[in-house]
């Protein structure tokens, strides 16, 4: 589907008075605002109340010529873009004309067509510009928090953690892999009376079974074949902190136990020790699991569970969030355009609607990964729609389908259940709805459904 031109406001200066009406006639046409100017002052003065989204300037003009006009613009706005034109054509104009930052270069005569071109790539930069400086913005006013977000969703998430923070009870968080389950834990941590103590994370399903208990409890000297010193452990290094469980459902049952026990009396036996150290932590757990099917199947201890899932927590994905999503990503292209010292702005607009749309089941992590990959690989200013690798995963739902397809599965769904509630009674679903029944049966057999199959479904 071909993609509909932005429309702008362009302010347009030639000191050719027919050259200036047609062409902003033509521009007019195209559905943009125009404002035109038959002398360079006139527009400065302008500017310097309303900045527009595209110059047009004819390079050869009396008093002051598009290059210097360039120059003054720029120090009003370095990002406007700035279009050049000339009856007077000459390869050194066009080079200086780039070197001094315009956007483009055109010589009288030309193409309706390439100035279309031109404009629509100059505006779609623009936009870009402003919503990665927008972006940014957001970025540094969020400097203090550990969590990037302006949804709704994590709005209200981050201020649950807030409010449990100020506890000291268990929270057990919940969600995907990959939403950023230990950020949220950092967070609450981080908000929490424990702040100036440790924080510790351990996966759980990523270390071994055998030197899970180890890792987790500590031991002593000789207690097993390399152990050739003392090690304290994590319970005991968390001590005045906080111990963040991640994938806590993976550890094993008899490690289980063992925790449920230390959670209860507030002291740890290391691995062959006889000693036990006395051990003030909160504990943070969490998993991408179904808790509750691993309770009922016997993978998980039902008294450990209710130890840990005192305040529980669910981390919305990426899905749920899709407003984080160009906040996210021009925050890990600025971290990896500084790391690799690469000047890059930010996102085309085609390569921003390619995030947008695209599902990521893998959530932040995968949006991080893709970025990481498209700041590396991309030798652009501008990281561009190609850069954006497709979805692997093409089962998953994008955050935003077309507008059309909304309306059409939102109109479905909707006759679905009404028809459902009135068992296929016409009469009684379109006085419901607030349409006549021709209307309804045309949206019915827009979407293939049958009265008869609706008859009874209540009972049924």
């Amino acid at each position: 589907m071909k993609e509909e031109p932005y429309l702008a406001t362009i302010y347009v200066v030639d000191d050719d008075p027919d050259f200036l009406r047609v062409l902003g006639l033509w521009l007019e046409s195209e559905g943009h605002q125009v404002v035109t100017f038959d002398h360079p002052a006139a527009l400065l003065e302008q500017l310097g109340k309303k900045l527009p989204d595209l110059l047009i300037s004819d390079l050869r003009m009396p008093e002051i010529d598009g290059m210097e006009l360039l120059e003054r613009v720029q120090e009003q706005d370095p990002d406007l873009p700035v279009l050049l034109l000339t009856a007077h054509g000459s390869i050194p104009n066009a080079v200086a004309a780039m070197r001094a930052n315009a956007f483009g270069y055109l010589a009288k005569p030309f193409r309706y067509e390439e100035l279309q071109e031109l404009i629509q790539s100059s505006l779609e930069q623009w936009q870009s510009k402003q919503e990665s400086r927008h972006l940014r913005e957001a970025i540094r006013q969020q400097a203090n928090r550990s969590l990037l977000y302006r949804s709704r969703a994590m709005t209200e998430l981050m201020e649950d953690v807030a409010r449990v923070a100020a506890t000291q009870a268990s929270v057990f968080l919940s969600g995907e892999s990959g939403v950023g389950k230990e950020r949220v834990a950092r967070a609450i941590h981080g908000a929490s009376p424990r702040k100036s103590g440790p924080f510790l994370a351990i996966n759980c399903g990523a270390i071994a079974a055998d030197v899970a208990e180890s890792e987790l409890f500590g031991h002593v000297k000789g207690s097993f074949t390399g152990a050739s010193s003392d090690h304290p452990g994590l319970i005991r290094s968390a001590h005045g902190g906080t111990l963040f469980l991640d994938e806590v459902a993976d550890l094993p049952l008899p490690l289980q136990v063992k925790l449920l026990r230390v959670l209860q009396e507030g002291r740890v036996r290391p691995v062959g020790g006889r000693e036990e150290y006395p051990v003030d932590l909160r504990v943070i757990s969490a998993t991408h699991q179904d808790i509750h099917a691993l309770l009922s199947g016997g993978g998980f201890r039902e008294d450990l569970y209710y130890r840990l899932h005192v305040i529980p927590l669910r981390v919305p994905n990426l899905a749920e969030r899709p407003e984080d999503i160009l906040l996210l990503a021009q925050h890990f292209l600025d971290r990896e355009a500084t790391r690799l010292g690469r000047e890059i702005h930010g996102f085309a607009s085609e390569a921003m609607d390619k995030l947008l749309q695209r599902p990521w089941p893998g959530n932040v992590r995968e949006l991080e990964n893709v970025v990481v990959q498209a700041v590396a690989l991309s030798n652009e200013t501008w990281i561009p729609n190609g850069a954006i690798p497709d979805s692997g995963r093409g089962a998953a739902t994008p955050a935003f389908t077309q507008l059309q397809e909304a309306k059409a599965e939102f109109e479905r769904d909707y006759l679905q259940r009404l028809l459902c509630s009135t068992d296929g009674n016409i009469s009684r679903a379109a006085r419901i709805a607030g349409r006549h029944r021709t209307d309804l049966y045309k949206l019915m057999r827009k979407h293939q459904l049958r009265p008869e199959d609706f008859k009874d479904a209540a009972e049924a």
